[in-house]
């Protein structure tokens, strides 16, 4: 196991991630570092923004007999 790929910068990721032969590997660990919160890219990188969920209530018909 190479864990050489832990002391990569988040800029030199994106580089690797561009090369055919290093995209695997470095696509693994941005998504790891997504997952634990340190993907922290400087320069161009905006956080994913959660989709806003609307909740409807609907009152039932109240119906006297």
């Amino acid at each position: 196991m190479d864990l050489t790929i832990l002391q990569k910068t988040d800029s030199e990721l994106i580089i690797m991630a561009s090369h055919k032969s290093t995209k695997r590997v470095a696509t693994k660990e941005i998504q790891r570092r997504k997952a634990v919160g340190s993907w922290r890219l400087i320069a161009n990188w905006q956080p994913e923004k959660e989709k806003a969920v609307e909740e409807r209530t609907y009152a039932a018909e109240v119906v006297k007999r």
